[in-house]
């Protein structure tokens, strides 16, 4: 496959990928009762900071699809999501081990590392293309 194309798919899918796990969660923390268990943790006093962070990944997700329809553009998402991908996986490893969430919390915010490490590769590779 040439490597524009798979670049032009993976922030197409990057953005998809945003979109429904922030439309899921947001679903989810409103139709199922006891959700925060799930994940090893109690309910919060308010669902406010939870949904604007689910607002915050749908709108990169945006941005992702964004780079997708142009990907000589808006190189700037890509550091963006590089740093706010990485950041959300460390929190999750980190509030894994201090034991205030369950693993599968660790299992979501793997698949953002995953996505940090291509768009990185992308970055890299960025000047060959």
């Amino acid at each position: 496959m040439d490597k524009e194309i798979y670049y032009k798919w993976l922030f197409k899918v990057g953005g998809v990928f945003n979109w429904l796990m922030a439309v899921s969660f947001l679903v989810g923390s409103l139709a199922v009762a006891d959700i925060f268990a799930l994940f090893g943790t109690t309910d919060p006093p308010t669902l406010f900071f939870l949904h604007a962070l689910l607002g915050l990944i749908f709108v990169y997700g945006i941005g992702y699809y964004m780079v997708g329809q142009d990907i000589t553009k808006n190189r700037g998402i890509v550091w963006l999501g590089v740093l706010s991908k990485l950041s959300f996986f460390s929190f999750c490893v980190t509030y894994f081990l201090l034991g205030d969430l369950s693993f599968i919390i660790v299992v979501f915010g793997s698949f953002d590392f995953f996505f940090a490490c291509l768009f990185l590769e992308y970055i890299v590779n960025y000047e060959r293309l």
